[in-house]
C-alpha cells in the first residue's frame, strides 16, 4: 500500500502532459493530499497489530531417538497389502492409530473380520474374507517433533486494600490491574490495549493500570488484548466487571467512616477469586455478598467433607465385605440396596472415608472448569450417594449417573470438550466437521464411549472400583454441567432474545441448570414458555411451578442439592395457558430481584391454585440416588 501511494505521487509529477496543465497552487495542492493520505497510513500502522497472517508462528522443531514399527493389514484372499502402519510405538496399532493411518472403513472392515480357520490348519486362505494383521520390521532412527510454544497472556488483578476475610470488598479506590505474560525467554509484553465500558485505552508496557468506578448491577464489559516483541499478540479476551460503592457509618458522629467498592470480575484471566465458567457464559454475577454455601468451593479441602449418613453406600460397602455388620438383623440391610439403621451405624467410618476420598479431585475440577465443587459434591450424593460404577440400571453410570442423552448434551454444548474428546475416538479430520454433523453412527460411538469413560466398574479391582478411573470420571461431569450451563443459555435467549443475566438472577440460573441435568431440556423449556407466554418472571417459582408433572421430581432433587436454599413447591399451580404470540407485558427490570432464602421448611411460600394433591417434598438427612427422568425431546429453536 505504502508503495502504491508513492509510485501514484511519481507518476503524477513526472507525467509532463498534466504537470503544464497545472498551475503551482494546483500541484502544491495535490503534493499535500498525498502527504495527508501517507500519514494517514503510517498512522494506521503504528496503532493497529499486526494481522494474524504477518504474525509468526509459535512452534520449534526437535530431533529425537524413535524406533519405527511398520504393521500390514492385509487381505486373506489374496495376501495383498492393504494399508501399512507405521508406529512410534511399542505394542499393537491402536483404533486411532488404524483410523489415522487407513480410515474408519478399512478399520471397521478388519474389527468385523470372521476367523480364518483355514489360516490356523496351514491351509488355503483364498476363501477367507476380510483382512488380518502383520507386523513386518522395527527399526531404529529419528524423528522431528513439531513443539508448540507456549502463548502470551494478559490477566487482570486488583490492586487495593481487600477487606479480611472478604473476597470482594475493597477499602477506598482499587484499581484495575492488565499484567502481560510472556513465558518465551528474553521475549515480553509490549503493549496492552482494549475497550473498557465503550472507551479505548492503551498502555505501551507490560502493565496497565485503569481506574475503577461504580457501573451499576449489571456491570460493564472490558475487552483487552496484548503485543508481545515475539512480534505476534494474544488472543482477544472478553471480561465484565460489577462495581458497587460501599460504605460505614460512625455510630459517634454519624458520619461516613469508611468507604469503598465492591468489585466482581466474570474472566478466565482474573486471578482473584475463583468464578463459575457458567457466570461467563450467563453474563451473570453472584450475589454481591456472595454465592450461597452450595454454589461455593471452599478454600480447604477439609470444608467439603462430609459425613452423611448413605443408606445406598452403607449396603454397598457390606455386601462387599468392607463392613462387618453380622451383628445387625439381617446382616445390617434393610433392603438388598439400602442398608438399615444398625448396618449405617457399622459403616460409619467406612462411609465417612469413601464420600471424602474424591475432594481433591472435586476441587481440582472445579478450578478447571468453573463449577462450585460443593454443588458436585452435593449433585455426587443426590446422584449416587458417591458410588462411581453402576447401582442396578446399566444406563445410567457412574458419580453423576450419566446417560447417553446426558453424554449428548455434553458433547454437543461443550465444544472444547468436544475438541478435546472427540480425537481419542475418531479422526481428528472426521471430529472437525463438529458434533452436530457427524453421522448418526459416530455420534453413538462417541457417547458411548464417554458413558464407559465414567464407568468405574472393574471387576479386578478391589471392592470392584477403580479409582483411578473414578477420579478421571469427576472432570467429565464437571465438563457437562458446563454443557448443561450453555443450553440453558441458550433456551433463555431462543426465548426472550435477551443474555440470561438480565432474564434470571444467578442462582436460579443454577437451579435451571439442574432441572435441565435431572429431568431433561424438554421439561425445562415447556416449562420456562409457559411461565414466559404468561407474562412472568423467569424466576424458580414461576418456573418450577409450571413443569409437568413427569418433571416435578426435579424440584426435590434441587431442593436436596441446594441443602434447602430452594423454596418448596408443595403444590403445583394450574398450567397457564400457551400462546402462539407473547402478550403485551409492561417493561421488565433488567435484573430480576433475587429470591430470597427461605426457612428450612417443608411447606414453601408460594400461593397456588391446586389442581390435585400432590405429596409435601420429604427431606431427610440420607439422599437416595436418583432415577434421572427421560428427557423429553429437546425444544425446537435456534440451536
Amino acid at each position: 500500500m505504502l508503495s502504491f501511494y508513492l509510485w501514484t505521487s511519481i507518476q503524477i509529477m513526472n507525467f509532463r502532459g498534466v504537470f503544464y496543465l497545472l498551475n503551482r497552487k494546483v500541484l502544491v495542492a495535490l503534493l499535500i493530499l498525498t502527504l495527508g493520505v501517507l500519514g494517514i497510513y503510517l498512522a494506521r500502522t503504528s496503532i493497529e497489530p499486526a494481522s494474524a497472517q504477518d504474525e509468526p508462528e509459535r512452534v520449534m522443531w526437535i530431533t529425537v531417538d524413535a524406533t519405527q514399527h511398520d504393521w500390514w493389514l492385509a487381505r486373506w484372499a489374496d495376501n495383498s497389502i492393504a494399508c501399512q502402519l507405521s508406529l512410534d510405538h511399542e505394542g499393537f496399532p491402536t483404533a486411532l492409530d488404524f483410523q489415522n493411518t487407513c480410515g474408519y472403513t478399512l478399520y471397521e472392515a478388519w474389527l468385523t473380520t470372521p476367523p480364518c480357520t483355514a489360516a490356523e490348519d496351514g491351509l488355503d486362505t483364498s476363501n477367507c474374507k476380510g483382512y488380518y494383521l502383520q507386523k513386518s520390521t522395527s527399526q531404529a532412527g529419528t524423528s522431528e517433533i513439531e513443539v508448540d510454544l507456549p502463548e502470551p497472556e494478559v490477566w487482570i488483578s486488583i490492586k487495593g486494600n481487600l477487606i479480611d476475610s472478604t473476597k470482594n470488598k475493597w477499602a477506598g479506590e482499587p484499581k484495575l490491574i492488565l499484567t502481560g505474560e510472556e513465558k518465551i525467554a528474553n521475549e515480553r509484553i509490549v503493549r496492552i490495549f482494549g475497550n473498557l465500558d465503550g472507551k479505548n485505552f492503551t498502555c505501551d508496557a507490560e502493565v496497565c493500570e485503569l481506574p475503577l468506578y461504580a457501573t451499576g448491577q449489571n456491570g460493564v464489559k472490558l475487552i483487552f488484548k496484548g503485543e508481545s516483541s515475539f512480534g505476534d499478540s494474544t488472543e482477544e479476551y472478553t471480561a465484565y466487571i460489577r462495581v458497587l460503592p460501599w460504605g460505614e457509618t460512625s455510630e459517634e458522629t454519624g458520619m461516613p467512616a469508611r468507604v469503598g467498592y465492591y468489585v466482581d470480575i466474570i474472566s478466565a484471566q482474573w486471578r482473584g477469586q475463583l468464578n463459575s465458567s457458567c457466570a461467563a457464559i450467563w453474563q451473570s454475577f453472584p450475589p454481591v455478598e456472595g454465592a450461597p454455601a452450595w454454589l461455593d468451593t471452599p478454600d480447604d479441602i477439609l470444608d467439603l467433607s462430609s459425613s452423611i449418613s448413605l443408606h445406598y453406600l452403607a449396603a454397598l460397602l457390606i455386601q462387599r465385605g468392607e463392613v462387618d455388620a453380622s451383628a445387625c438383623p439381617n446382616g445390617g440391610l434393610e433392603y438388598p440396596t439400602a442398608a438399615n439403621l444398625c448396618g449405617v451405624e457399622h459403616a460409619a467410618d467406612a462411609l465417612t472415608a469413601w464420600q471424602n476420598q474424591f475432594d481433591e479431585e472435586i476441587i481440582t475440577t472445579s478450578y478447571d472448569t468453573g463449577i462450585p465443587a460443593q454443588l458436585m459434591k452435593n449433585m455426587f450424593a443426590r446422584e449416587s450417594q458417591l458410588w462411581p460404577g453402576i447401582y442396578h440400571d446399566i444406563e445410567e453410570v457412574g458419580l453423576g449417573q450419566l446417560t447417553e442423552k446426558g453424554a449428548d448434551t455434553t458433547l454437543l454444548w461443550n465444544p472444547d470438550f468436544y475438541n478435546q474428546f472427540c480425537p481419542l475416538i475418531l479422526l481428528e479430520s472426521t471430529c472437525k466437521q463438529g458434533y452436530g454433523t457427524l453421522p448418526e453412527n459416530q455420534k453413538v460411538m462417541l457417547r458411548g464411549a464417554l458413558v464407559q469413560k465414567v464407568d468405574a466398574t472393574c471387576a479386578d479391582c478391589p471392592m470392584g472400583i477403580d479409582l483411578t478411573q473414578a477420579n478421571f470420571s469427576v472432570r467429565i461431569f464437571g465438563e457437562t454441567l458446563v454443557a448443561n450451563c450453555a443450553q440453558v443459555d441458550r433456551m433463555i435467549y431462543n426465548l426472550t432474545r435477551q443474555t440470561s443475566g438480565l432474564m434470571s438472577s444467578y442462582t436460579d440460573l443454577w437451579r435451571f441448570t439442574l432441572i435441565n441435568y435431572n429431568a431433561g431440556p424438554g421439561c425445562l423449556w415447556t416449562a420456562m414458555s409457559r411461565t414466559w407466554n404468561a407474562g412472568q418472571s423467569l424466576d424458580w417459582l414461576h418456573v418450577a411451578t409450571n413443569l409437568e408433572p413427569a418433571c416435578q421430581g426435579a424440584v426435590d432433587y434441587i431442593y436436596d442439592i441446594s441443602e434447602g436454599d430452594t423454596a418448596s413447591i408443595p403444590v403445583f399451580s394450574t398450567m397457564v395457558p400457551t400462546s402462539t404470540t407473547r402478550p403485551t407485558m409492561t417493561p421488565r427490570p433488567t435484573r430480576p430481584t433475587s429470591t430470597p432464602r427461605p426457612t428450612n421448611t417443608a411447606t414453601g411460600t408460594l400461593t397456588v391454585t391446586p389442581t390435585g394433591t400432590y405429596a409435601t417434598p420429604t427431606i431427610t438427612n440420607t439422599p437416595t440416588p436418583s432415577n434421572t427422568p427421560t428427557p423429553t425431546n429437546t425444544p425446537s429453536g435456534e440451536w
